[in-house]
Protein backbone atom coordinates (compact mmCIF):
# COMPACT_ATOMS: atom_id res chain seq x y z
CA UNK A 1 0.00 0.00 0.00
CA UNK A 2 1.34 3.55 -0.92
CA UNK A 3 2.16 5.87 2.26
CA UNK A 4 -0.51 7.23 3.62
CA UNK A 5 -1.36 10.43 4.17
CA UNK A 6 -2.99 11.54 7.63
CA UNK A 7 -6.29 13.41 7.58
CA UNK A 8 -8.80 14.38 10.16
CA UNK A 9 -11.70 11.83 11.30
CA UNK A 10 -14.99 11.61 10.00
CA UNK A 11 -13.99 12.33 6.73
CA UNK A 12 -17.02 11.52 4.29
CA UNK A 13 -15.00 10.64 0.87
CA UNK A 14 -18.27 10.45 -1.32
CA UNK A 15 -21.35 11.88 0.27
CA UNK A 16 -24.86 10.79 -1.18
CA UNK A 17 -25.99 11.71 -4.92
CA UNK A 18 -26.09 14.60 -7.14
CA UNK A 19 -26.05 15.48 -10.57
CA UNK A 20 -25.77 18.50 -11.94
CA UNK A 21 -24.85 20.53 -15.22
CA UNK A 22 -22.04 22.63 -15.06
CA UNK A 23 -22.71 26.50 -16.64
CA UNK A 24 -21.59 27.20 -19.88
CA UNK A 25 -18.89 29.42 -21.16
CA UNK A 26 -21.29 32.84 -21.83
CA UNK A 27 -20.02 33.60 -25.63
CA UNK A 28 -16.66 33.39 -27.40
CA UNK A 29 -14.10 30.39 -28.23
CA UNK A 30 -12.59 28.37 -25.55
CA UNK A 31 -10.14 25.41 -26.55
CA UNK A 32 -11.07 22.93 -24.06
CA UNK A 33 -9.44 19.03 -25.55
CA UNK A 34 -7.82 18.84 -28.52
CA UNK A 35 -5.80 22.00 -28.70
CA UNK A 36 -2.24 23.10 -29.74
CA UNK A 37 -1.31 25.68 -27.17
CA UNK A 38 -0.85 23.74 -23.67
CA UNK A 39 -2.25 25.16 -20.73
CA UNK A 40 0.14 25.80 -17.97
CA UNK A 41 0.32 23.88 -14.86
CA UNK A 42 2.65 25.39 -11.78
CA UNK A 43 3.67 23.54 -9.04
CA UNK A 44 1.84 25.71 -6.85
CA UNK A 45 -1.05 23.39 -5.89
CA UNK A 46 -4.76 22.98 -7.89
CA UNK A 47 -5.72 26.02 -9.80
CA UNK A 48 -9.23 26.86 -10.86
CA UNK A 49 -9.98 26.05 -14.29
CA UNK A 50 -10.20 29.25 -16.17
CA UNK A 51 -10.61 30.35 -19.61
CA UNK A 52 -11.61 33.98 -21.21
CA UNK A 53 -13.68 34.11 -24.21
CA UNK A 54 -13.20 36.28 -27.55
CA UNK A 55 -15.59 38.78 -25.60
CA UNK A 56 -13.89 38.94 -22.58
CA UNK A 57 -16.09 36.88 -20.83
CA UNK A 58 -13.95 34.94 -17.62
CA UNK A 59 -15.35 31.30 -16.64
CA UNK A 60 -14.22 29.70 -13.97
CA UNK A 61 -14.74 25.95 -12.76
CA UNK A 62 -13.36 25.53 -8.99
CA UNK A 63 -12.69 21.86 -8.08
CA UNK A 64 -13.03 22.66 -4.54
CA UNK A 65 -16.39 23.80 -4.64
CA UNK A 66 -17.83 22.46 -7.66
CA UNK A 67 -18.84 26.55 -8.20
CA UNK A 68 -18.65 27.66 -12.03
CA UNK A 69 -18.69 31.04 -12.14
CA UNK A 70 -18.77 33.01 -15.30
CA UNK A 71 -19.02 37.01 -16.25
CA UNK A 72 -22.85 36.40 -17.00
CA UNK A 73 -23.15 34.79 -13.34
CA UNK A 74 -22.64 31.77 -11.76
CA UNK A 75 -23.78 28.54 -10.76
CA UNK A 76 -23.53 26.57 -7.92
CA UNK A 77 -23.91 22.82 -7.37
CA UNK A 78 -26.34 21.17 -4.76
CA UNK A 79 -24.91 20.07 -1.64
CA UNK A 80 -23.77 16.22 -1.42
CA UNK A 81 -26.06 14.11 0.65
CA UNK A 82 -25.79 12.30 3.92
CA UNK A 83 -25.03 8.11 3.44
CA UNK A 84 -21.13 7.79 3.36
CA UNK A 85 -18.21 5.40 2.25
CA UNK A 86 -15.20 6.29 3.89
CA UNK A 87 -11.15 5.52 2.90
CA UNK A 88 -9.72 3.03 5.41
CA UNK A 89 -8.62 4.20 8.61
CA UNK A 90 -5.33 3.69 11.00
CA UNK A 91 -3.98 5.31 14.51
CA UNK A 92 -1.94 8.38 14.40
CA UNK A 93 1.53 7.32 15.69
CA UNK A 94 1.56 10.46 17.92
CA UNK A 95 -1.97 11.19 19.36
CA UNK A 96 -3.49 8.18 19.10
CA UNK A 97 -6.55 9.48 16.76
CA UNK A 98 -8.33 7.91 14.29
CA UNK A 99 -7.50 9.28 10.96
CA UNK A 100 -8.30 8.28 7.42
CA UNK A 101 -6.16 7.63 4.92
CA UNK A 102 -7.09 9.20 1.19
CA UNK A 103 -7.67 7.63 -2.13
CA UNK A 104 -4.63 6.71 -3.74
CA UNK A 105 -5.53 6.56 -7.04
CA UNK A 106 -8.56 6.72 -9.59
CA UNK A 107 -10.08 3.95 -12.13
CA UNK A 108 -11.63 5.82 -14.76
CA UNK A 109 -13.80 3.33 -17.61
CA UNK A 110 -15.40 4.97 -20.72
CA UNK A 111 -19.30 4.89 -21.25
CA UNK A 112 -19.31 4.37 -24.55
CA UNK A 113 -23.27 3.82 -24.72
CA UNK A 114 -23.52 7.86 -23.57
CA UNK A 115 -20.26 9.40 -25.66
CA UNK A 116 -20.88 11.51 -28.23
CA UNK A 117 -18.34 12.35 -30.69
CA UNK A 118 -17.65 14.01 -34.11
CA UNK A 119 -14.60 15.73 -35.61
CA UNK A 120 -13.38 17.71 -38.92
CA UNK A 121 -15.17 19.68 -41.41
CA UNK A 122 -15.77 16.93 -44.06
CA UNK A 123 -18.54 15.13 -41.82
CA UNK A 124 -16.40 11.84 -42.44
CA UNK A 125 -15.92 11.98 -38.65
CA UNK A 126 -19.36 12.81 -37.41
CA UNK A 127 -21.44 10.08 -35.08
CA UNK A 128 -18.00 8.29 -34.96
CA UNK A 129 -18.56 5.08 -32.81
CA UNK A 130 -16.59 4.61 -29.38
CA UNK A 131 -15.10 1.85 -27.73
CA UNK A 132 -16.65 0.63 -24.59
CA UNK A 133 -14.99 -0.45 -21.25
CA UNK A 134 -11.50 0.29 -21.18
CA UNK A 135 -10.00 1.01 -17.49
CA UNK A 136 -7.36 3.50 -17.09
CA UNK A 137 -5.96 4.59 -13.63
CA UNK A 138 -4.56 7.70 -12.18
CA UNK A 139 -1.88 8.29 -9.37
CA UNK A 140 -3.50 10.90 -7.00
CA UNK A 141 -1.20 13.20 -5.08
CA UNK A 142 -1.32 17.04 -3.28
CA UNK A 143 -5.49 16.27 -1.71
CA UNK A 144 -6.35 18.78 0.19
CA UNK A 145 -6.75 18.65 4.06
CA UNK A 146 -10.58 16.93 3.42
CA UNK A 147 -9.63 15.08 0.83
CA UNK A 148 -12.04 16.44 -1.50
CA UNK A 149 -9.42 18.13 -3.90
CA UNK A 150 -6.71 16.26 -5.69
CA UNK A 151 -4.25 16.09 -8.24
CA UNK A 152 -4.11 13.31 -10.88
CA UNK A 153 -1.25 12.06 -13.16
CA UNK A 154 -0.86 9.42 -14.99
CA UNK A 155 -1.67 6.77 -16.64
CA UNK A 156 -0.49 4.30 -14.57
CA UNK A 157 -0.49 0.37 -13.56
CA UNK A 158 -3.85 -0.85 -13.07
CA UNK A 159 -4.93 -3.04 -10.16
CA UNK A 160 -4.23 -6.71 -10.70
CA UNK A 161 -8.17 -7.17 -10.60
CA UNK A 162 -7.64 -5.72 -14.49
CA UNK A 163 -6.86 -9.03 -16.12
CA UNK A 164 -5.82 -7.11 -19.38
CA UNK A 165 -2.54 -5.29 -19.01
CA UNK A 166 -2.42 -2.32 -21.68
CA UNK A 167 1.40 -1.63 -21.51
CA UNK A 168 2.94 -2.61 -24.96
CA UNK A 169 5.27 -1.41 -27.13
CA UNK A 170 4.65 0.44 -30.45
CA UNK A 171 7.31 -0.85 -32.22
CA UNK A 172 7.37 -5.01 -31.16
CA UNK A 173 3.08 -4.81 -30.73
CA UNK A 174 1.87 -7.04 -28.88
CA UNK A 175 4.88 -7.13 -26.57
CA UNK A 176 3.66 -6.84 -23.05
CA UNK A 177 6.22 -4.20 -21.28
CA UNK A 178 7.26 -2.23 -18.07
CA UNK A 179 9.99 -0.16 -19.06
CA UNK A 180 11.51 0.79 -22.69
CA UNK A 181 14.23 -1.97 -22.58
CA UNK A 182 11.32 -4.36 -22.92
CA UNK A 183 11.16 -2.83 -26.17
CA UNK A 184 14.70 -3.15 -27.19
CA UNK A 185 15.53 -0.14 -25.82
CA UNK A 186 13.56 2.18 -28.30
CA UNK A 187 13.04 5.37 -26.43
CA UNK A 188 8.97 5.90 -25.29
CA UNK A 189 8.51 2.70 -27.23
CA UNK A 190 6.62 0.99 -23.90
CA UNK A 191 3.43 2.55 -23.83
CA UNK A 192 -0.14 2.17 -21.31
CA UNK A 193 -2.28 2.71 -24.62
CA UNK A 194 -5.78 3.59 -24.16
CA UNK A 195 -7.32 0.97 -26.15
CA UNK A 196 -6.26 -1.97 -29.28
CA UNK A 197 -6.36 -1.06 -32.39
CA UNK A 198 -9.06 -0.23 -34.43
CA UNK A 199 -9.90 -0.05 -37.36
CA UNK A 200 -10.68 3.98 -38.03
CA UNK A 201 -10.97 3.71 -42.41
CA UNK A 202 -11.41 1.05 -44.77
CA UNK A 203 -7.50 0.41 -45.01
CA UNK A 204 -5.84 2.12 -41.90
CA UNK A 205 -5.63 1.18 -38.36
CA UNK A 206 -5.48 3.35 -35.34
CA UNK A 207 -4.32 2.94 -31.75
CA UNK A 208 -4.27 5.24 -28.92
CA UNK A 209 -1.18 5.77 -26.34
CA UNK A 210 -1.07 7.26 -23.22
CA UNK A 211 1.83 9.78 -23.94
CA UNK A 212 3.87 11.69 -26.84
CA UNK A 213 7.31 10.90 -27.34
CA UNK A 214 10.25 13.13 -26.68
CA UNK A 215 10.31 15.02 -30.02
CA UNK A 216 6.64 15.10 -29.95
CA UNK A 217 6.58 17.25 -26.65
CA UNK A 218 9.01 19.56 -27.84
CA UNK A 219 7.32 19.90 -31.09
CA UNK A 220 4.53 20.87 -28.60
CA UNK A 221 5.77 22.75 -26.45
CA UNK A 222 4.93 20.89 -23.56
CA UNK A 223 7.31 19.06 -21.11
CA UNK A 224 4.66 16.85 -19.16
CA UNK A 225 6.67 13.52 -18.40
CA UNK A 226 2.99 12.17 -17.92
CA UNK A 227 0.61 11.82 -19.80
CA UNK A 228 -2.27 13.16 -18.10
CA UNK A 229 -2.67 15.53 -15.61
CA UNK A 230 -5.35 17.68 -13.84
CA UNK A 231 -7.31 18.32 -11.14
CA UNK A 232 -10.38 15.88 -9.26
CA UNK A 233 -12.91 16.77 -6.54
CA UNK A 234 -13.53 13.72 -4.55
CA UNK A 235 -16.88 15.17 -3.43
CA UNK A 236 -18.22 16.58 -6.34
CA UNK A 237 -17.48 14.86 -9.06
CA UNK A 238 -15.80 17.50 -11.24
CA UNK A 239 -12.77 16.47 -13.61
CA UNK A 240 -10.45 18.92 -15.19
CA UNK A 241 -7.88 17.26 -17.60
CA UNK A 242 -5.13 20.32 -17.74
CA UNK A 243 -3.18 18.24 -19.70
CA UNK A 244 -3.98 15.02 -21.98
CA UNK A 245 -0.93 14.27 -24.37
CA UNK A 246 -2.69 11.23 -26.34
CA UNK A 247 -0.21 9.61 -29.37
CA UNK A 248 -2.26 8.44 -32.57
CA UNK A 249 0.33 5.38 -34.43
CA UNK A 250 -1.59 4.18 -37.21
CA UNK A 251 -0.69 1.11 -39.38
CA UNK A 252 -1.92 -0.19 -42.88
CA UNK A 253 -4.59 -2.90 -43.23
CA UNK A 254 -7.63 -4.49 -41.38
CA UNK A 255 -7.14 -4.23 -37.42
CA UNK A 256 -7.58 -7.74 -36.27
CA UNK A 257 -10.52 -9.50 -33.98
CA UNK A 258 -10.13 -11.92 -31.44
CA UNK A 259 -12.56 -14.79 -32.25
CA UNK A 260 -13.93 -17.35 -29.45
CA UNK A 261 -12.81 -16.12 -26.23
CA UNK A 262 -15.40 -17.75 -23.63
CA UNK A 263 -14.97 -15.06 -21.54
CA UNK A 264 -13.92 -11.22 -22.69
CA UNK A 265 -11.28 -9.66 -20.36
CA UNK A 266 -10.94 -12.54 -17.47
CA UNK A 267 -6.86 -13.20 -18.29
CA UNK A 268 -7.42 -16.26 -19.81
CA UNK A 269 -6.44 -16.25 -24.03
CA UNK A 270 -8.74 -18.90 -25.05
CA UNK A 271 -9.82 -16.93 -28.33
CA UNK A 272 -7.85 -16.97 -31.64
CA UNK A 273 -6.80 -13.90 -33.30
CA UNK A 274 -8.29 -13.75 -36.86
CA UNK A 275 -5.21 -13.15 -38.77
CA UNK A 276 -1.81 -14.66 -37.20
CA UNK A 277 -3.69 -17.72 -35.11
CA UNK A 278 -2.22 -16.20 -32.08
CA UNK A 279 -4.20 -17.16 -28.73
CA UNK A 280 -6.03 -14.18 -27.25
CA UNK A 281 -7.90 -12.38 -24.52
CA UNK A 282 -11.08 -9.96 -25.38
CA UNK A 283 -10.02 -6.46 -23.83
CA UNK A 284 -13.03 -4.49 -25.30
CA UNK A 285 -15.91 -4.56 -28.33
CA UNK A 286 -16.18 -2.47 -30.64
CA UNK A 287 -17.90 -1.21 -33.64
CA UNK A 288 -15.35 -3.37 -35.66
CA UNK A 289 -15.40 -6.34 -33.16
CA UNK A 290 -14.14 -8.18 -30.49
CA UNK A 291 -10.35 -5.86 -30.24
CA UNK A 292 -7.88 -7.73 -28.12
CA UNK A 293 -3.97 -6.32 -26.93
CA UNK A 294 -2.52 -10.00 -28.02
CA UNK A 295 -3.24 -9.40 -31.46
CA UNK A 296 -0.38 -8.00 -34.08
CA UNK A 297 -0.46 -4.94 -35.74
CA UNK A 298 2.26 -2.98 -37.38
CA UNK A 299 1.93 1.08 -37.20
CA UNK A 300 4.61 1.64 -39.30
CA UNK A 301 3.30 4.73 -41.61
CA UNK A 302 2.78 7.66 -39.41
CA UNK A 303 2.51 8.42 -35.78
CA UNK A 304 1.26 11.82 -34.47
CA UNK A 305 0.75 13.89 -31.40
CA UNK A 306 -2.86 14.88 -30.19
CA UNK A 307 -2.45 17.60 -27.23
CA UNK A 308 -6.05 17.06 -25.21
CA UNK A 309 -5.44 19.96 -22.89
CA UNK A 310 -8.39 21.78 -20.87
CA UNK A 311 -11.22 18.71 -21.30
CA UNK A 312 -13.51 19.06 -18.68
CA UNK A 313 -16.73 18.72 -16.67
CA UNK A 314 -16.94 22.55 -17.34
CA UNK A 315 -19.08 23.66 -20.55
CA UNK A 316 -18.19 26.02 -23.86
CA UNK A 317 -19.26 28.02 -26.00
CA UNK A 318 -18.01 28.92 -29.19
CA UNK A 319 -19.47 32.12 -31.31
CA UNK A 320 -17.79 32.72 -35.01
CA UNK A 321 -16.73 36.79 -34.72
CA UNK A 322 -13.68 38.94 -36.36
CA UNK A 323 -11.02 36.82 -34.40
CA UNK A 324 -11.23 33.70 -36.44
CA UNK A 325 -9.18 32.91 -39.28
CA UNK A 326 -10.72 33.27 -42.52
CA UNK A 327 -11.08 29.72 -44.37
CA UNK A 328 -8.40 28.96 -47.56
CA UNK A 329 -10.75 26.72 -49.63
CA UNK A 330 -10.29 28.08 -53.02
CA UNK A 331 -13.34 30.22 -53.41
CA UNK A 332 -14.24 30.50 -50.09
CA UNK A 333 -11.69 32.62 -48.48
CA UNK A 334 -13.87 35.55 -47.92
CA UNK A 335 -15.51 33.33 -45.12
CA UNK A 336 -14.32 32.43 -41.60
CA UNK A 337 -13.59 28.99 -40.12
CA UNK A 338 -13.68 27.73 -36.88
CA UNK A 339 -10.67 26.66 -37.33
CA UNK A 340 -7.16 27.53 -39.12
CA UNK A 341 -3.72 26.86 -38.51
CA UNK A 342 -0.44 29.29 -37.65
CA UNK A 343 1.13 30.76 -40.24
CA UNK A 344 4.71 30.54 -38.41
CA UNK A 345 4.11 26.40 -37.64
CA UNK A 346 1.72 24.77 -39.70
CA UNK A 347 1.04 21.59 -36.97
CA UNK A 348 -0.44 23.93 -34.51
CA UNK A 349 -4.18 24.56 -34.84
CA UNK A 350 -5.57 27.67 -33.85
CA UNK A 351 -8.90 29.75 -33.15
CA UNK A 352 -7.48 33.30 -33.49
CA UNK A 353 -4.05 35.06 -33.51
CA UNK A 354 -3.69 34.67 -29.44
CA UNK A 355 -2.87 30.93 -29.75
CA UNK A 356 0.19 31.52 -32.17
CA UNK A 357 3.35 31.93 -30.76
CA UNK A 358 4.84 34.37 -33.49
CA UNK A 359 2.44 34.16 -36.94
CA UNK A 360 -1.20 34.35 -37.77
CA UNK A 361 -3.91 32.06 -37.54
CA UNK A 362 -5.45 31.13 -40.77
CA UNK A 363 -3.35 30.04 -44.18
CA UNK A 364 -0.06 28.17 -44.40
CA UNK A 365 1.65 26.30 -46.47
CA UNK A 366 2.40 28.13 -50.21
CA UNK A 367 -0.43 29.78 -51.75
CA UNK A 368 -1.32 27.40 -54.43
CA UNK A 369 -1.28 24.66 -51.93
CA UNK A 370 -2.28 25.89 -48.31
CA UNK A 371 -3.75 23.86 -45.67
CA UNK A 372 -7.31 23.52 -46.95
CA UNK A 373 -10.46 24.72 -44.28
CA UNK A 374 -14.26 25.30 -44.32
CA UNK A 375 -16.69 26.13 -41.77
CA UNK A 376 -18.70 22.64 -43.70
CA UNK A 377 -19.43 21.06 -46.62
CA UNK A 378 -22.92 22.51 -46.78
CA UNK A 379 -24.23 23.51 -50.24
CA UNK A 380 -23.14 27.08 -51.40
CA UNK A 381 -26.55 28.85 -49.33
CA UNK A 382 -27.36 26.27 -47.27
CA UNK A 383 -27.40 26.51 -43.52
CA UNK A 384 -26.78 23.71 -41.12
CA UNK A 385 -29.67 22.35 -38.83
CA UNK A 386 -27.77 21.78 -36.01
CA UNK A 387 -29.33 20.45 -33.25
CA UNK A 388 -28.01 21.44 -29.81
CA UNK A 389 -29.22 18.87 -27.77
CA UNK A 390 -28.07 15.60 -29.40
CA UNK A 391 -24.91 17.56 -31.16
CA UNK A 392 -25.59 16.93 -34.99
CA UNK A 393 -26.41 19.21 -37.78
CA UNK A 394 -27.61 18.29 -41.02
CA UNK A 395 -27.64 20.20 -44.60
CA UNK A 396 -27.99 19.57 -47.60
CA UNK A 397 -24.44 18.83 -49.28
CA UNK A 398 -23.14 20.27 -52.59
CA UNK A 399 -24.77 16.89 -54.44
CA UNK A 400 -28.58 17.60 -53.43
CA UNK A 401 -27.60 14.88 -50.89
CA UNK A 402 -28.38 15.43 -47.23
CA UNK A 403 -25.08 15.49 -44.96
CA UNK A 404 -24.36 15.56 -41.59
CA UNK A 405 -22.85 19.14 -40.47
CA UNK A 406 -21.25 21.60 -37.79
CA UNK A 407 -22.64 25.33 -38.13
CA UNK A 408 -20.83 27.67 -40.14
CA UNK A 409 -22.16 30.76 -37.92
CA UNK A 410 -23.47 31.99 -34.66
CA UNK A 411 -22.99 29.41 -31.37
CA UNK A 412 -22.70 26.49 -30.34
CA UNK A 413 -22.24 24.77 -26.97
CA UNK A 414 -20.99 21.23 -25.54
CA UNK A 415 -21.72 20.96 -21.55
CA UNK A 416 -20.28 18.78 -19.01
CA UNK A 417 -22.15 16.93 -16.15
CA UNK A 418 -21.63 14.98 -12.66
CA UNK A 419 -23.52 12.77 -10.71
CA UNK A 420 -22.46 11.24 -7.59
CA UNK A 421 -22.56 7.71 -5.82
CA UNK A 422 -22.14 5.91 -3.29
CA UNK A 423 -19.02 4.35 -4.33
CA UNK A 424 -18.38 5.97 -7.86
CA UNK A 425 -19.24 9.32 -9.69
CA UNK A 426 -20.00 9.94 -13.45
CA UNK A 427 -17.83 12.61 -14.47
CA UNK A 428 -19.25 13.93 -18.42
CA UNK A 429 -16.15 15.85 -19.40
CA UNK A 430 -16.40 18.10 -22.48
CA UNK A 431 -14.85 19.45 -25.37
CA UNK A 432 -14.87 21.45 -27.98
CA UNK A 433 -11.69 22.04 -29.99
CA UNK A 434 -9.35 22.61 -32.97
CA UNK A 435 -8.01 19.16 -34.28
CA UNK A 436 -4.69 19.97 -35.94
CA UNK A 437 -3.35 18.46 -39.35
CA UNK A 438 -2.54 15.05 -39.24
CA UNK A 439 -0.96 13.91 -42.22
CA UNK A 440 0.89 16.66 -43.98
CA UNK A 441 3.07 14.72 -45.83
CA UNK A 442 -0.19 12.97 -47.46
CA UNK A 443 1.71 9.43 -46.69
CA UNK A 444 -2.26 8.25 -45.93
CA UNK A 445 -4.25 7.96 -49.28
CA UNK A 446 -7.67 7.28 -48.21
CA UNK A 447 -9.26 7.61 -51.70
CA UNK A 448 -6.12 6.57 -54.67
CA UNK A 449 -8.50 6.73 -57.45
CA UNK A 450 -9.41 10.68 -56.87
CA UNK A 451 -6.12 11.07 -54.57
CA UNK A 452 -7.56 12.35 -51.60
CA UNK A 453 -5.30 12.32 -48.34
CA UNK A 454 -6.68 11.71 -44.52
CA UNK A 455 -6.32 15.05 -43.81
CA UNK A 456 -8.72 15.98 -47.34
CA UNK A 457 -11.07 13.60 -46.26
CA UNK A 458 -11.82 13.92 -42.48
CA UNK A 459 -11.38 17.74 -42.97
CA UNK A 460 -7.97 18.65 -40.93
CA UNK A 461 -7.57 21.00 -39.12
CA UNK A 462 -11.27 21.24 -38.16
CA UNK A 463 -13.26 21.55 -34.80
CA UNK A 464 -13.80 18.29 -32.71
CA UNK A 465 -16.97 18.17 -30.08
CA UNK A 466 -17.19 15.14 -27.87
CA UNK A 467 -19.10 14.51 -24.48
CA UNK A 468 -17.26 11.68 -23.17
CA UNK A 469 -19.02 9.93 -19.70
CA UNK A 470 -16.73 8.51 -17.48
CA UNK A 471 -16.80 5.99 -14.56
CA UNK A 472 -14.49 7.33 -11.75
CA UNK A 473 -13.72 4.90 -9.04
CA UNK A 474 -11.24 5.72 -5.73
CA UNK A 475 -8.79 3.18 -4.92
CA UNK A 476 -6.56 2.67 -2.01
CA UNK A 477 -3.65 1.06 -2.86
Amino acid sequence: MAAMTRRRTGFNFLRGSVGHSIAQVQGGALLVMLAAAACSSDDSGPQAAESTDSGGDTTRSDPETGTTTSGAGSSETAAPGTSRSEGPTAADSETGEEVVECPSHIRTERIASLVHLSFGWTSQGHGADPVDGMAVSYELFDCDDDCRRCRFRGPVENTPDIPNDPRRCLNMFPQQCETDADCDGVEDACQIMFQPPVQRTTSWTAAYAAKLSRDQMAAFNTTYDDGAQGVVNLATGDFDFEVLNTRVPLGPGFSEVCVGDTTPDDGVKDGTCADSGDDCDVATISPNGALSFDCAWTPNVIDFALPLHGMGTGGVRWEMDATRPNCTFPGAEALQCWCGVCSDDESMPCQSDGDCASGTCGNAGSKTGPVVTLPNICAPGEACDWNPETLLGECMGAGGATVPCFPADGEWAVEGDTSVQKDFFISTVALLGCLPEVDPLRLIIVDPVNDISLDEAFGFPGPIIQTLPLKVTPEWR
